[in-house]
């Protein structure tokens, strides 16, 4: 049987889901062991991620680390 749902209701289940930027944040908050606020910091150029931090990012990604935080 077709679930009861009004259009509404499907706009807003739509709505809760993360957006691809916000899955991304959580996915190198959970991948580094640092909060969502620090990554966004990150993203914003507000902070440098530690070297540790800045080696997991460029493995999952496989990409140079040097390449991701270039030095100011």
């Amino acid at each position: 049987m077709a679930e009861r749902i009004s259009f509404k209701d499907l706009y807003m289940r739509e709505k809760e889901k993360p957006t691809p930027a916000q899955a991304f944040i959580d996915d190198i908050a959970s991948l580094t062991c640092r909060s969502c606020t620090t990554v966004r910091a990150w993203t914003q150029g507000k902070q440098v991620p530690d070297a540790l931090a800045q080696l997991q990012i460029a493995q999952k990604y496989d990409v140079d680390a040097g390449t991701l935080f270039p030095a100011p």
